[in-house]
């Protein structure tokens, strides 16, 4: 029974490192969606929605049938409950990578990035690349030190997106309303993509461990 228990958590494990990866291809096409106003690459981002609900609706089931089949005890319940939640986080950063793309489909050929908001960011893009990086090698090799790094991307996103904010408020800002909203909300999407990836780590971290990383 154990050795049929850990078979399944193992490859329910793979399944998310492969919905890690596939969060992290959508952020790829859509911050080039972004940056070149490349209308291919973000519907090539949008044709990844069906994959990545396939991919949630998998991993979830394959963690139902841990439950139902394995009947696991009390610290083997820490494991299945974690990749279920787990697995949430991650189609949530799905989704919000190709909330961005549609951004960008909304306002083609329009660019969303303004001269005085590129370098703000592309550093929160680049961010969050890197982050989505530590997210994919973690399910392959559970290396605390590395997964807890990403609170310190996370607090470096959150400066950038509040400096995207304060030029969107400020004197610098001289573009239209609909221009500000859109790029507005592509900042949260990217800092939201951040949020969760932090929950991923903190979930990880309880996964291996038992502990919950403290606040």
């Amino acid at each position: 029974m154990r050795e049929a228990f850990k078979g399944q958590l193992d490859e329910l494990v793979v399944r998310l490192g492969e919905l890690a990866a596939l969060a992290g291809e959508g952020l790829d096409l859509a911050t080039r969606a972004l940056f070149d106003t490349d209308l291919e690459a973000a519907q090539q981002a949008l044709d990844l929605d069906s994959r990545i609900a396939e991919l949630d609706t998998d991993c979830s089931e394959r963690a139902v049938r841990i439950l139902a089949l394995q009947g696991p005890v009390a610290a083997d319940l820490r494991l299945v409950f974690s990749a279920v939640r787990i697995t949430s986080d991650l189609t949530r950063m799905g989704e919000l990578s190709l909330h961005i793309a549609r951004a960008v489909r909304r306002r083609h050929p329009e660019s969303l990035v303004s001269d005085v908001l590129r370098d703000d960011l592309r550093r929160m893009a680049d961010l969050a690349a890197q982050i989505v990086e530590v997210l994919r090698g973690a399910f392959a090799e559970f290396d605390l030190e590395t997964i807890s790094g990403v609170h310190a991307f996370e607090d470096e996103l959150d400066k950038a997106h509040s400096r995207v904010l304060a030029t969107l408020e400020g004197p610098d800002w001289d573009g239209d309303i609909p221009t500000a909203v859109d790029t507005a909300l592509v900042a949260r999407f990217y800092g939201r993509f951040g949020d969760q990836a932090v929950d991923v780590a903190d979930r990880l971290i309880f996964f291996v461990t038992g502990e919950r990383p403290a606040a």
